[in-house]
């Protein structure tokens, strides 16, 4: 038998559901969402369009020489160059920073051997969406130690790189844009 109140409570919950819908979806179009190469969701702020990348790029490091096995690590800025607001989001988790990729070379010009993490289901990615003003910078710190294994004497350059979700190639895809390079040296 159905009752006043089972017929109160259906009327709640299909009018919960409908204000989480409308909110959701406005959000929505404040935000697009867009999927990475891994398949992971961000939301971003877009500003399509452009012709021109909307940030730079800019690593540098305190020290230039670091030991065997020691914490590699260097500073990054990313400065929004537009007259907008842009996107600043960044997934990063045990593994290290995952909104960047990184180009790191020894002498002969070889990549070292990257770091496998045993249980990679158990890294803990995070999130942090924001935005940067125009004019504006954001720093960050990145390891690269926890990315790469340093376990050879030498010099080696880095560069990072980051997908511009604003500005997209003529193929539709979004502009890489690069970083200076920096060298450091390994020391036994």
């Amino acid at each position: 038998m159905i009752t006043f109140q089972s017929i109160f409570r259906s009327i709640l919950l299909f009018g919960a559901l409908t204000i989480w819908t409308s909110i959701s979806i406005a959000q929505d179009e404040t935000r697009s969402t867009n999927v990475d190469p891994d398949g992971i969701h961000m939301h971003s702020i877009r500003n399509p369009g452009q012709t021109a990348p909307s940030f730079t790029l800019a690593i540098s490091t305190k020290a230039t020489e670091f030991r065997v096995g020691s914490s590699v690590r260097i500073n990054l800025a990313i400065k929004n160059i537009t007259k907008h607001t842009i996107d600043y989001s960044d997934w990063y988790s045990d593994a290290g920073e995952m909104s960047y990729s990184y180009d790191v070379r020894d002498e002969d010009g070889n990549s070292p051997e990257k770091i496998v993490h045993q249980h990679p289901e158990l890294d803990t990615p995070s999130y942090y969406w924001g935005a940067i003003q125009p004019g504006e910078s954001k720093s960050t710190k990145l390891r690269i130690s926890q990315i790469y294994k340093f376990d050879r004497p030498g010099k080696y350059t880095i560069q990072v790189f980051r997908a511009d979700q604003d500005c997209l190639d003529e193929n539709g895809k979004p502009v890489v844009v690069k970083s200076n390079t920096i060298t450091i040296l390994i020391t036994g």
